[in-house]
């Protein structure tokens, strides 16, 4: 297994770098108004009904003042807004804006274009089974967080 470990250390993160760095190039090229992070934000909020800021900081590995400072520009450009918990005042939920499903939209359209670019020449049968791997992967290792 410690061939397969060193290829997936070097594999994976090699791969997830140069998805974000196509993904961002493609949204610069687009003028969509929204960077990687900020997509990966309202993409996890849309996903995730009343999520609070520990949540985002939890599924990010982000320090909260890191996504303090990212949400309050989700919020200045009108993307999300914090709305008062009807159960708990203390708890403000992150609810993503018409304007900000718009612009989740919009680069969700080329995500999937460069995910096309990308998976161009790979088998849909290899596409299918990089994504049970990938899913059992998540599962191990939620497994031994739980």
């Amino acid at each position: 297994m410690s061939t397969h470990s060193n290829r997936l250390a070097a594999a994976l993160p090699m791969s997830m770098r140069i998805l974000a760095r196509n993904l961002g190039l493609a949204l610069d090229a687009a003028d969509v108004g929204v960077n990687v992070p900020q997509f990966g934000m309202l993409d996890f909020l849309l996903t995730n009904s009343e999520a609070v800021q520990t949540d985002l900081a939890n599924h990010l590995h982000k320090d909260k003042s890191v996504i303090l400072r990212q949400l309050d520009q989700l919020e200045q450009a009108g993307w999300v807004e914090r709305q008062m918990d009807p159960e708990d005042r203390r708890r403000k939920n992150l609810v993503v804006t018409k304007a900000g499903r718009e612009i989740h939209r919009k680069a969700a359209k080329l995500r999937d274009k460069v995910f096309e670019q990308v998976l161009e020449g790979v088998a849909q049968k290899d596409l299918e089974t990089m994504l049970r791997v990938l899913q059992r992967m998540v599962e191990n290792a939620s497994a031994d967080n739980a």
